[in-house]
């Protein structure tokens, strides 16, 4: 479910229109937290919609991690391309560099090197591409979930259990040890500890926020690199040699 069909849902909870339950259908997500609610007491649409806004925060940083991806592919094409479409222009105004790298040896070792080149920044590209890591959607809810039910009701063990799996089935595991952590650190100072789980889910997604955008703020600067060492030797080797070693035959043949 989206961040406003969670909140449509809260809201026909919250008029008692209960077998509206029913529509999630096969939203294991979803119902999951809603069961979890029921064995608990926790209220059901205050934990839907700090769910709901959890996953606004989640998604938009999803979002622009793929469209600074997707901007970087998008770039690395263009500039690993620009060498043939360079060549077709030379051809067009009459400069029969193709013809050079097609034509002798020195053509070949030329293409082979220029090729190799543009493979490689093109690789070079997609790797520091990669590197901006997709965030996960669900970074935080689990403790935003646990949180809720903690400020109106204890959690039995089988509760725990449930939670602790939920945790590994959206890919955040690791956050009930965290949870278990601050629980234990709150019976020892007698601090709320829904308070503690707030705040520990509310850092994490500002520190996957931090490294999303981090990656992103870094990324023109490192593509530079494979540019300068892959990109631009290989338009060299691929149309400027080329383009003045066929103006040359050219020049030798209309003389002779």
């Amino acid at each position: 479910m989206t961040p406003t069909e969670l909140r449509r849902l809260a809201a026909t909870l919250d008029a008692g229109v209960t077998q509206h339950d029913d529509r999630t259908g096969n939203d294991d997500f979803v119902a999951e937290i809603l069961e979890i609610a029921r064995e608990t007491g926790a209220p059901r649409t205050r934990i839907l919609r700090v769910v709901a806004d959890a996953l606004d925060a989640n998604i938009e940083l999803e979002r622009e991690a793929a469209i600074a991806a997707t901007s970087a592919r998008h770039s690395a094409f263009v500039l690993t391309a620009l060498p043939a479409f360079t060549l077709i222009v030379t051809e067009l105004f009459g400069m029969h560099a193709l013809g050079f790298l097609l034509g002798g040896p020195i053509g070949w070792l030329c293409l082979a090197v220029g090729l190799g080149a543009s493979f490689g920044g093109w690789m070079w590209m997609d790797r520091l591409r990669r590197r901006i890591a997709a965030p996960s959607p669900a970074t935080g809810i689990l403790g935003d979930v646990v949180a809720e039910i903690l400020s109106v009701t204890g959690i039995r063990a089988d509760v725990e259990n449930a939670l602790r799996a939920s945790g590994e089935l959206w890919g955040v595991g690791s956050e009930w040890t965290s949870i278990v952590d601050i629980r234990a650190t709150a019976r020892e100072t007698g601090i709320p500890v829904s308070g503690l789980i707030r705040a520990d889910s509310h850092e994490r997604r500002r520190s996957v926020r931090f490294a999303v955008r981090e990656a992103i703020e870094r990324l023109p600067g490192q593509m530079l690199i494979p540019l300068g060492v892959c990109l631009f030797p290989a338009f060299v080797v691929l149309t400027v040699v080329p383009a003045v070693a066929g103006m040359a035959q050219g020049f030798v043949r209309s003389s002779s």
